[in-house]
Formats: structure tokens, C-alpha cells, sequence
């Protein structure tokens, strides 16, 4: 989905409030850790989750760099940023929410 809304020539974002790509960057890529932290399987060990850190990151280096072919769009070191933030946010609060279900399933009724 990532890649669909990024292929999008010249989108039509306000800009009037400054840095509101990035609002827009670091949300898109939260969900995505959000997700990829639900993905990963149980126990999710410090291993796997810096594997998924590692992959969201060169993913949104990979998008920045196909947006440099897109028609009115171009490549950021502060949108790779922002995907970075909310990539690393995603994972961690979905990985943290999880272990708190989990730890409330283990409790003896």
C-alpha cells in the first residue's frame, strides 16, 4: 500500500502547515511497524525485532529513492527520517501493547 500511495505523481497535500509530509511520512510508517510487530512470531526476541527495524528502514530508503522517478515527487533525507521514527514508534508500541496482552493471558483466573 506504501508503494501505491507513493507512486502517486504531484499529491495534493496541504502546505501551509510546515512539515505536514512528515506528520503524514511518520503515521504511514507507525501502522507499518505497528503491523510488522503483530507479524513477527511469539517469543518476538530482540533478534527479530532489529531485523524488522532493519528491513522498515531500508524500505523507506528504497521508497525515497523510487520517488525520485515519480513526476512531483522527490527524495528526502527528513521524509527517510520520519519513516525511520515512525517506523521504529510502530514497532515498539505494537511489540510493547502485545507483550501486555500476553502477560494479562498468562495471569491465573
Amino acid at each position: 500500500m506504501i508503494l501505491v500511495l507513493t507512486s502517486w505523481p504531484s499529491p495534493r497535500v496541504s502546505t501551509r502547515v510546515t512539515g505536514t509530509d512528515k506528520i503524514a511520512h511518520f503515521s504511514v510508517y507507525a501502522i507499518l511497524g505497528f503491523l510488522v510487530a503483530r507479524a513477527l512470531s511469539e517469543p518476538r526476541t530482540r533478534w527479530a525485532l532489529l531485523a524488522a527495524v532493519v528491513a522498515m528502514y531500508v524500505f523507506g530508503m528504497l521508497d525515497e529513492v523510487h520517488q525520485m522517478w515519480v513526476p512531483g515527487r522527490e527524495a528526502s533525507v527528513w521524509d527517510w527520517a520520519a519513516d525511520c521514527l515512525g517506523a521504529s514508534t510502530g514497532l515498539l508500541v505494537g511489540h510493547h501493547l502485545l507483550s501486555l496482552a500476553q502477560s494479562r493471558q498468562d495471569l491465573p483466573t
